[in-house]
């Protein structure tokens, strides 16, 4: 047993490997199978006379074999010794090999993330659908008498992502007093016209969107005399509300940063007849009539309130 001792002792040292050699007082192999000694292996060596010699290796944790040999028969016993401490020791360098590779791939594997509490991950925002912008124009019309400038303001409103959008516009525009002379007499004409108008918009491309709509509002009117016709009497100021219906086609284009140019053309129709007359000792004569169908032009810039202020982009323009 010293012997076996020695070889083992001297030839594992390289591994530094501590070795503790027992008798097995003639157990056999399954010895191995009972004896759960702590180490990184366990062996068996059977170099008894009369049977062949034998080493058996296995895994000091998982019992499974490192080694199994059966040495050549008609050697000496030291011969024997030294080939048995040969595969033992060469047993363990492998096993040894093997759990630092093991080690080093463990290592290199970062660990799983784990999230911070209380953080959660929020989807992507959805597009939005509901779109506004305020909008800024000057216009011009004709009310019978020449051609007015009047300035207005409007709300836009769409809902959409494709080519096709549904919308609307609500706007206030106004027209400053001015003459209107008839019959060598002189009065002042003014105008505040409310509209609301439901739309169709198509983009047309990336940065152009036309829209086409019609509508409806009311128009108040104030015609006050300034200077009486000769021969007829003054007229207290006349204030009339009238319903009107409105058709209008537009284009809007895209500037940058929610900024539209908008440009506009409008046919507003007066539902009611309205017609002002001035009092002469023959009777009432015609002294201004507005007319009935009343063209108009918008031109001014519209500014993005809320949602998507770029037009939306199609697939094919993307693939572009």
């Amino acid at each position: 047993m010293s012997g076996s001792r020695d070889a083992i002792q001297d030839l594992c040292s390289r591994s530094n490997v501590a070795v503790v050699v027992r008798d097995a007082a003639g157990a056999d192999e399954a010895l191995l199978a009972t004896s759960h000694a702590p180490g990184l292996a366990d062996a068996y060596i059977d170099l008894r006379p009369g049977t062949p010699p034998r080493v058996v290796v296995v895994d000091g944790d998982t019992r499974q074999d490192l080694e199994r040999r059966i040495l050549p028969e008609g050697v000496s016993l030291e011969v024997s010794l030294e080939t048995s401490a040969h595969v033992v020791c060469a047993a363990v360098e492998s096993s040894l090999a093997a759990r630092a590779a093991a080690s080093t791939k463990a290592a290199s594997v970062p660990p799983p993330k784990t999230e911070e509490p209380g953080k959660v991950e929020t989807p992507p925002e959805r597009a939005e659908r509901w779109q506004t912008r305020a909008s800024l124009f000057a216009s011009g019309a004709d009310f019978g008498a020449g051609f007015r400038a009047g300035i207005g303001a409007g709300l836009g409103l769409n809902y959409g992502q494709g080519r096709w959008r549904f919308g609307a516009l609500f706007g206030v525009i106004g027209y400053p007093s001015a003459s209107v002379e008839s019959e060598n007499g002189l009065a002042s004409f003014g105008l505040v016209g409310f509209r609301a108008v439901p739309l169709l918009e198509w983009q047309v491309a990336m940065p152009l969107t036309a829209f086409v709509g019609v509508g409806g509002g009311v128009d108040w009117s104030q015609i006050s005399g300034e200077r009486p016709p000769p021969g007829s009497m003054s007229s207290p100021t006349q204030r009339v509300l009238e319903p009107i219906a409105t058709g209008m086609l537009g284009l809007r284009l895209l500037l940058g940063s929610g900024i539209s140019a908008l440009f506009a053309l409008d046919a507003d129709v007066a539902l009611t007849h309205h017609s002002y007359v001035i009092q002469t000792p023959e009777g009432n004569q015609p002294f201004f009539e507005p007319s009935r169908v009343r063209p108009m032009a918008l031109a001014g810039l519209s500014l993005s309130l809320g949602g998507t202020s770029e037009p939306h982009r199609t697939r094919n323009e993307a693939r572009r």
